[in-house]
């Protein structure tokens, strides 16, 4: 279909939406509908429109296999921590640190052993920092800021092993579909990794701020009221975090293991204990059983990889870029579920336990795969609308190509920053940021690039994303005091790193 403005609506719709509600899930839903009644305007015409498109976007073999794997991983996840994983690494750290230099030392280590998702690194890693920090006089918010920019800066720049790497294989693989890649996903995103320069240049101010610049205090405010010594309640709190309050289970009455989440600190919404950690404080601590089903994922997503790319390419790395990654990476999950349940069956791990960590940690992805179903039944239908070919003629004709980089990354750092949320920033870019490199002729590892650090500013510096209400509630600091904090610092990144987009625009353009 030829597209006309209208063809713009369902996501002109989602963007206002997920900025005024701070969720991404209402926007793409009301969106859909629209697109879906602008193709069949009956009464009930739009709704089946709308089931046609999540049903077909289902039906598609990469998009299950996409599915599948996340909620692998969530069980993956699940099952170190309800056998004792990670609280066991968490005493392995606590006992081997001896200096203010060798605790910021191995908390940038710890990532090596924690980098699978930014919550996970979070719970795993804060609250014992924060006790040895604390022996050692460090302040806890240059605590907090070291390990939140390891954390999702970090893992946005790993290309395995990592609740982001499926999913950001399978945004490009939609986004992309009415083009030619000229390669794989994964080799798309290989190449988009280097121009993620947000999270590159966060992880260099990081590593400055880490061993350069002293032990003061971070967080000022002309307000008093934004530093207090206990943690403010949030006005927002997510299901997946809102049971961090519980610092330690050993030493706090079952009444206090709850942090209400509310829309002002006199009404509370309501409670959120998380289940798999209840499960896991009755483990015992036992860091082999992280180290082992992580070993096993890691080894097991390269040998995959490699091996399905073997017939593609001689190289080691020409199959690695060659290769069906996210057919490689879930049948990595699969192998290390299967030899993780002999592990811990070996170990005498109780079933039930076991099987509860399995489905407890998979059903805890489903809000992601529920934010990607809706996402690619939107882009089926505004491309049945037209939206690629209006797009490539407006704004092929409306912006330099030279200009686009910057002036996408800025929009979608404001977006990321108001919603809060990484993957849904990401999800609503992706497709708007394809079409136009199809329009200005822009490269698209750095248009993919460009999309991934403005979502990685989001998850890092805003407020309401789930990682800093996570860090702020662990460390027991005043969620907006903290957040302004790290606010000053993004934004500092977040214009240099805008700087070099325009000079790769220009780069590349020329």
């Amino acid at each position: 279909m030829q597209g006309s403005f209208w063809s713009l609506l369902p996501f002109l719709i989602v963007i206002p939406l997920a900025i005024l509600t701070r969720q991404v899930l209402p926007g793409l839903l009301v969106g859909l509908l629209v697109g879906s009644y602008m193709m069949k305007p009956t009464l009930l015409g739009g709704v089946e429109a709308a089931i046609h498109y999540l049903l077909k976007e289902l039906s598609s073999p990469d998009n299950l296999r996409l599915l599948v794997f996340l909620y692998g991983f969530g069980s993956f996840v699940g099952l170190i921590r309800v056998t004792g994983g990670v609280s066991g690494f968490s005493q392995w750290m606590n006992r081997h640190i001896r200096s203010v230099r060798g605790a910021f030392g191995l908390t940038w280590l710890s990532s090596a052993a924690t980098f699978m998702a930014p919550d996970f690194r979070i719970i795993t890693v804060g609250p014992v920092m924060q006790r040895v920090f604390q022996r050692l006089k460090v302040p806890d918010s240059k605590v907090a800021f070291v390990i939140d920019a390891t954390s999702t800066p970090l893992i946005a720049l790993i290309p395995v092993g990592t609740c982001f790497v499926g999913y950001m294989v399978g945004l490009i693989g939609d986004a992309a579909r009415p083009q030619d890649l000229g390669g794989s996903a994964y080799g798309l995103l290989l190449k988009s990794l280097p121009f993620n320069f947000f999270a590159i240049l966060m992880l260099l101010y990081a590593l400055y701020r880490t061993f350069f610049t002293g032990n003061r205090d971070e967080c000022k405010s002309d307000d008093p009221a934004d530093c207090p010594p206990a943690i403010q309640t949030p006005f927002r709190m997510s299901p997946q975090v809102a049971y961090l309050d519980r610092m330690d289970g050993k030493q706090r009455e079952k009444s206090q293991e709850k942090i209400s989440g509310a829309s002002s600190e006199h009404e509370p919404d309501s409670d959120f204990p998380d289940p798999v950690d209840i499960v896991a404080d009755s483990a015992k601590p036992r860091t082999i059983h992280l180290i082992v089903p992580l070993l096993t994922l890691i080894l097991s997503t390269f040998i995959l990889t490699w091996w399905d790319g073997t017939a593609k390419a001689p190289s080691f790395l020409g199959a690695l870029v060659k290769a069906d990654a996210a057919k490689a990476m879930l049948g990595a999950v699969f192998i290390t579920l299967l030899l993780s349940m002999v592990w811990y069956a070996a170990y005498r791990q109780p079933l039930s336990r076991v099987l509860f960590g399995f489905l407890q940690g998979g059903n805890e992805m489903m809000g992601v795969n529920v934010l990607l179903a809706l996402v690619w039944a939107l882009t089926a239908v505004s491309t049945d609308l037209g939206f690629i070919h209006y797009t490539k003629s407006l704004i092929g004709e409306a912006i330099p190509s030279l200009w686009l980089a910057p002036v996408l990354f800025l929009l979608g750092c404001v977006i990321a920053y108001i919603i809060g949320s990484t993957f849904g920033a990401w999800a609503i870019l992706m497709p708007l940021g394809f079409s136009l490199a199809a329009g200005t002729g822009t490269p698209l590892p750095l248009i993919a690039g460009v999309v991934f650090a403005s979502g990685t500013f989001g998850g890092f510096a805003s407020p309401l994303s789930d990682n800093t209400v996570a860090m702020a509630t662990v460390m027991k600091l005043p969620l907006m005091g903290y957040s302004r904090m790290k606010l000053k610092s993004s934004l500092l990144v977040c214009i240099i790193s805008a700087v070099l987009y325009a000079a790769a625009g220009w780069f590349f353009g020329s």
